[in-house]
Formats: structure tokens, C-alpha cells, sequence
């Protein structure tokens, strides 16, 4: 096995080690009786990275951008709900139900989509857009989905050897999402995560060299909507109400789409970063009654990334990771010993410390240099730090 494959014991003995850790958490509240709610923080943390990782395998890595990640996202909790409310089933057969039915969606709504080279461009992200709100509609006015009153959950059955419902929610929110990610990583590192980015640096050259484009497009298409849908369809029990209003509103494709470019879209650990970071801030700032603020804060944070970090966190923290962690660390730490606020709290401060750090030019950063051109996954050139570099990247972007 190659040094540089994928899957090498190194790799796959990493994967394993930040599962363990992760799945021994619950295991740990349980001992030192810490707060039950950083369970519930934790769960949303990997509801939200499963989600910005599915729009990110689509999304990041071909270049169209989409706006149908509530259609999904809301199929698998329409379908959850109507499945366990309505029907008596138990919680877990209805998640490959509900990821079976928002693939069937993403699938269908591919195959109109890419077979019609006219919907291409801004007219693409507006049919998805289409697609999520006239979902939306005919859950709000067919009785047989809701017809507008909404279904409360209740609690469904699950299996006992999975604890409390909030320790259920989170291993299998855990699960959910280190499938997602793990998936994303290694079509980064495959041939068809190859012709994903080829198609999304170009697609006409794509399919001059062979790339197999329709069916690429297509199947990642439909990998974005099972992810989504299976994710939400969890998320149905953790909301117990759902109603139109809220499943299909723009915050959950917004959301997506603002953690992946702020965390980076053409790294399968962009997603990871941001939707840690923007959860992580925008959850404390609400909890201290500044929600308003908080998306102000988001704005600018969007506007600085994409104006100077264009490959987003994850390009600027492989480059020069020490500094962002050392003050992670660092303000962790000192905000510990010096304030009685929550890990959560703490740990959030640590978060914008090192978010500080990654802005800052590396002629300021001690230790960095002028900072390293990386290469990034699909072989075009990435963004040279704090330099206006992607001009020949972003009109692909914004043009499908």
C-alpha cells in the first residue's frame, strides 16, 4: 500500500482514534456528571457538520452551486415524522427511509437539471431554490404530508442499549456525521473526487479528457441528498414539532453555504471547520441575547474570508497551523482560570481567538514566513495568502 494511499494504517488508526473519543464522551458525562446540555451542544454541532459536509461533496466539489439543501434536509424529517407519528415505526428504520426518499428527490431533480444544459449557471442555483420552496408548498397545503398544522414527534422508539435520548441523539448524530465526512474525504482523495474538481475547474475540458460527467454529477447529486436527508430525518426527533415554516425556511441552505466557504470547499475538512466555528459562536452569542449581533458578526466573517481567505480557514491552517492552535490553547486556557464561564463558552473564546490569528498577514504571525503555496485537491493552483489569486477560479464559480 502506498505511503501517500488514503487508507494506509496511519489514516485509518487516526479515524478510529477520534471515533473512540468521541463515542466515550456520553460515557464520561455519565462520570463526572458534567452539564447534560453539552451533549445536546455536541449533537447539533454533528448535525451541522453532517449537513455542510453533504452540500460541500456536491457544491465544493463540482462548483454548482445549490440551493436545494432544504428540500432534502426537509424530506427526511417529513418523512421521520410521518413514518413514526403517524405509522407507529421506531426511530432508526425510518433514517434510511427518509435518506432513501431525499435521494430519490436529489435524483430526479438531477437528472431534469443536467439533461437540460439550459438550466446551467445562476438558473441552476434558482431551480434548486424552486425545488425546496414548491416542497415546501405542498407540504404546507397536502394533508397526506402535513396541510399546514404541523406534526409533533413525541418520542419514538428506539433500541434501550442507547441510553437517554440525548445520549441516542448523539451517537447516532456522531455516526451520521463521521460517515458523511469520511465519505468526503475519500472521494477527495479518489478518481471520481478527481473529475469532481476537474468539472468544476472546467467541465468542457473535463469531458474532453474523458470525466464522465452527467453520471459524476448526477451521482453526487444524489449522495448530497441521502446525507442530507438521512441527517434530517435525526433531526426530527431532536425538534420534535415540525411545521413547513420552519423545516423548509433558507436557514439551513444558508447556513450550509456559509460554513463551507468560510471553512474551506475544497478541502473535505472545510465544512468540518465551519460548521464547528459558526455553530460554536453563533450558539453562544444567542444564549447571551445577542442573536442579532451574531449574524452581523457572520456577515463580516463571510465578507473577510471571502475576500482574503478565497480557499477559506482549512487552506490557512494547513499552511501555518501552529499559531491559530497556540492561541486556541492559549485563550482556552487563560478564560478558564480567569472567568466562570461554561467549556462551551470558554472553548468559543478560544475559537475566535485562533479565527483572529488565521486573518492576520504572516509578516505579523511570528514563526510563519510569507506563507507556502499548497496545491490543492484537483490540481489548480490555491489562493496565495492575503493575495487576490483565484480570479480565473471564481467566474467557474459563480457561473454554474
Amino acid at each position: 500500500m502506498s505511503s501517500r494511499h488514503p487508507l494506509r494504517p496511519q489514516v485509518l488508526a487516526a479515524w478510529a482514534l477520534v471515533a473512540l473519543l468521541l463515542a466515550a464522551i456520553p460515557t464520561l458525562q455519565g462520570i463526572f456528571d458534567f452539564p447534560l446540555y453539552n451533549l445536546i451542544f455536541l449533537y447539533l454541532v454533528f448535525f451541522w457538520v453532517a449537513q455542510a459536509t453533504s452540500w460541500n461533496l456536491f457544491s465544493g466539489y463540482s462548483g454548482y452551486f445549490s440551493f436545494g439543501q432544504g428540500a432534502f434536509f426537509g424530506a427526511g424529517m417529513y418523512t421521520t415524522a410521518i413514518l413514526g407519528a403517524r405509522h407507529g415505526w421506531s426511530l432508526l428504520p425510518t433514517l434510511p427511509i427518509a435518506a432513501l426518499v431525499a435521494g430519490t428527490i436529489a435524483l430526479a431533480t438531477a437528472f431534469l437539471v443536467f439533461r437540460l444544459r439550459r438550466l446551467s449557471g445562476e438558473i441552476f442555483a434558482l431551480f434548486t431554490l424552486v425545488v425546496a420552496l414548491g416542497i415546501g408548498a405542498l407540504s404546507n397545503n397536502w394533508t397526506a404530508i402535513d396541510g399546514g398544522r404541523g406534526i409533533p414527534l413525541g418520542q419514538l422508539d428506539y433500541p434501550d442499549w442507547l441510553g437517554s435520548t440525548t445520549q441516542m441523539l448523539y451517537y447516532v448524530g456522531l455516526l451520521i456525521a463521521l460517515v458523511a465526512v469520511f465519505i468526503a474525504y475519500l472521494i477527495q482523495h479518489n478518481r471520481f473526487g478527481a473529475g469532481l474538481f476537474a468539472i468544476r475547474d472546467d467541465e468542457k475540458v473535463a469531458e474532453a479528457i474523458g470525466v464522465p460527467t452527467l453520471r459524476y454529477k448526477v451521482g453526487v447529486f444524489a449522495l448530497n441528498g441521502v446525507i442530507a436527508g438521512i441527517s434530517g430525518g435525526l433531526h426530527a426527533q431532536q425538534v420534535n414539532f415540525i411545521s413547513p415554516g420552519s423545516t423548509f425556511s433558507l436557514r439551513v441552505p444558508v447556513f450550509v453555504i456559509l460554513m463551507s466557504v468560510v471553512g474551506g470547499r475544497r478541502h473535505w475538512f472545510g465544512p468540518v471547520l465551519g460548521a464547528v466555528l459558526i455553530y460554536t459562536v453563533t450558539d453562544r452569542m444567542s444564549g447571551a441575547g445577542y442573536a442579532e449581533l451574531s449574524q452581523i458578526v457572520l456577515a463580516l466573517v463571510l465578507i473577510t474570508a471571502t475576500l482574503f481567505l478565497r480557499g477559506g480557514i482549512s487552506t490557512r491552517l494547513l499552511e501555518r497551523p501552529v499559531p491559530p492552535v497556540v492561541a486556541l490553547v492559549a485563550v482556552t486556557a487563560i478564560s478558564a482560570l480567569l472567568t466562570d464561564s461554561t467549556a462551551i463558552t470558554v472553548f468559543a473564546y478560544g475559537l475566535v481567538a485562533a479565527l483572529v490569528v488565521l486573518f492576520l498577514p504572516a509578516r505579523v504571525v511570528p514563526g510563519t514566513g510569507s506563507g507556502r503555496r499548497r496545491r490543492p485537491p484537483g490540481g489548480a493552483a490555491e489562493p496565495v495568502l492575503g493575495r487576490d489569486e483565484d480570479a480565473d477560479v471564481a467566474p467557474q464559480e459563480s457561473g454554474r
